[in-house]
């Protein structure tokens, strides 16, 4: 099976590509300086050209707070983007795969979110993402499968496990939000997810997290506790409670974003991986690759 992979270089798609080999998929994902995801001239043609069987689309804008301040630039490849990926998949009769975000809704229902919840973004960023997901289905309908993550981490890329594992070692203490909760999800996890998907005839939505529900704060704990060994004899930083008004970040956050998992729980015939074991994992991998001063 042959996949055309936009986002390539990013957390996800290094996930994807790692992966795919192993598992016979050949992918072509081409880097921003060949293919602007705007440009529909430029998507169309190299649709045409690799003539794959699944486009799956991981480009985004992801920097949150950021994007406060640079909306056009942030509606331009999550809205605009999303867009052009979908007209050249309707032009081309090629499945796309699309992926966003738990920030297309406010949390603040309390409970696990399932895919035809009300949403309600509270941010540029998620806006951006929610109006890409809406172009997508104008053009594509249910053809197209649109997968929402949260909470992702991986080997590349900015992310919150190797922020708090630089800040363990800079600081005595490291607040961070115990009124926020999440499903982690380990990019590693979702992009063997994605690649089942691939050949798998599912569309419309699909809510795509590891198993469980924690706050940052005990997000965290568990990253330090984890981490502590290849420490060494270094001093580390202690956790502490903090809530998301004294944090005041730019961005709003959903309150309450964990998934119910349900409907990717039956479409792949298994539950998805327990937050903790994919962290753990993802540990492992990072300190036997690079140690663990990244």
């Amino acid at each position: 099976m042959k996949i055309l992979l936009f986002g390539g270089a990013g957390q996800l798609g290094y996930e994807i590509r790692t992966r795919a080999a192993d598992l016979a998929f050949e992918v072509v994902s081409p880097v921003v300086t060949e293919v602007d995801i705007t440009d529909h001239d430029q998507v169309l043609k190299v649709t045409r050209s690799a003539r794959p069987d699944v486009v799956i689309n991981c480009a985004a804008y992801t920097a949150v707070d950021k994007a406060e301040e640079e909306v056009e630039q942030a509606f331009r490849i999550n809205r605009d983007g999303a867009a052009t990926i979908a007209e050249a998949c309707a032009q081309t009769n090629t499945r796309c795969i699309h992926v966003s975000t738990d920030y297309v809704f406010d949390g603040s229902l309390g409970r696990a979110l399932r895919e035809d919840d009300p949403t309600n973004p509270l941010s540029v960023y998620g806006r951006s993402k929610w109006e890409g997901e809406e172009r997508i289905r104008a053009v594509l309908g249910d053809d197209a499968l649109i997968v929402r993550t949260q909470a992702l981490y991986g080997q590349k890329g900015v992310n919150f496990v190797y922020t708090m594992l630089k800040l363990f070692g800079e600081r005595a203490v490291v607040n961070v939000v115990d009124d926020q909760w999440v499903s982690p999800t380990w990019a590693g996890w979702l992009g063997e997810v994605l690649l089942d998907c691939a050949r798998i005839k599912v569309g419309g939505t699909l809510h795509a997290s590891c198993e469980g529900t924690v706050s940052w704060y005990d997000f965290a704990s568990e990253i330090r506790r984890l981490s502590l060994p290849h420490f060494g004899n270094n001093p580390v930083a202690l956790v502490e409670r903090t809530t998301a008004a004294k944090l005041s970040r730019p961005a709003p956050r959903p309150t309450f974003s964990s998934f119910d998992t349900s409907r990717i729980t039956a479409v792949l015939g298994r539950p998805p991986m327990r937050w903790n074991e994919a962290l753990q994992a993802f540990l492992q991998e990072i300190h036997t690759v690079e140690g663990p001063t990244r």
